[in-house]
């Protein structure tokens, strides 16, 4: 059996008539490799956005490589910063503070009134926080711009319960014996109690017990004065003077009120009641009342002799 053969075509080419010959439809291999290339996501990425991308850096770099390029732009820069920075809507006109006693009020207003008005951009709110926090009298501070051109330093400020006067002036105490600042007047705090003396600070618990014992001669009460960081000294009006012992003062000063309201010691020309030895007390009159009388001893003693 003979194999089959393609069969023959039906017309002939004439003689002197070229063939047509078919094209393949093949790509080359230069295309075909361009094809694959184009189907990887990193070369595509690359030719849509890298490639843009280093073109636009390489002319930027070229203009910022002159100074005078570098310059004018930073000059650019500069001029579109402060016309944003003078717009009003960015201007603070005013300063205000709240939580502060009139005394923390006048000296934060000392240190920032002068600045306003200011732009918001030129004002370092923290560094001016940080500065509010380092005055001891303050426990916590705040710096909030509000629209309107208004900055707020919230405050607050820690309550004093004493002044303690020293050689050096008047400070005020908190509760824990924290100094928190210098004053100038004690009329300034009518509402606080005086303490004195070296060692005060150590023992206001103490003073504080003696206060509420003290509390109905608060009208004649000064303030008390510790002696030799062991003891206290009640001071009254009119120089007047207890002298307390340095063991459980708060009983004896109860008795010596109780002692005054009922003998009028307060009303006397008594100068001190001295009673450190509770066991045997002792009042020290005035130096007038003292002369006065030994002059009745002594008109006393002579009519005796006569």
């Amino acid at each position: 059996m003979q194999p089959l053969s393609a069969p023959a075509p039906l017309i002939a080419p004439k003689r002197g008539e070229d063939r047509i010959v078919a094209s393949d439809p093949a790509p080359s291999v230069l295309c075909y490799r361009l094809q694959r290339l184009w189907l990887t996501p990193i070369f595509r990425a690359f030719v849509r956005v890298g490639l843009p991308a280093c073109s636009i850096l390489g002319l930027v770099w070229m203009f910022l490589s002159q100074d005078e390029n570098r310059a004018y732009m930073r000059g650019l820069v500069q001029e579109a910063q402060v016309n944003v920075q003078n717009q009003p809507v960015h201007q603070l006109q005013t300063l205000t503070i709240e939580g502060a006693s009139p005394l923390l009020a006048q000296e934060i207003r000392a240190e920032f009134g002068d600045l306003f008005p200011i732009s918001a951009f030129e004002l370092d709110h923290e560094a001016m926080r940080r500065w509010v926090m380092d005055i001891p009298s303050v426990a916590h501070a705040a710096v909030i711009a509000s629209p309107g051109g208004l900055l707020s330093v919230q405050v607050s400020e820690i309550a004093p319960e004493f002044i303690w006067r020293t050689v050096e002036g008047l400070q005020l105490v908190s509760s824990g014996g924290e100094l928190l600042r210098r004053v100038k007047r004690r009329i300034d705090f009518p509402h606080l109690p005086l303490i004195a003396g070296e060692g005060a600070l150590e023992a206001l618990p103490e003073a504080r017990a003696l206060l509420q014992t003290a509390a109905p001669v608060v009208d004649r009460l000064r303030g008390l004065v510790r002696i030799g960081e062991r003891r206290w000294d009640v001071a009254l009006l009119d120089g007047q003077t207890i002298a307390l012992p340095e063991v459980n003062p708060d009983p004896v000063l109860a008795q010596v009120l109780v002692l005054s309201a009922a003998q009028d010691l307060f009303e006397r020309d008594i100068l001190m009641m001295d009673f450190r030895n509770p066991r045997r007390p002792t009042l020290r009159l005035r130096p007038q009342a003292l002369a006065g009388l030994k002059q009745v001893k002594g008109v006393t003693f002579s009519e005796f002799a006569k």
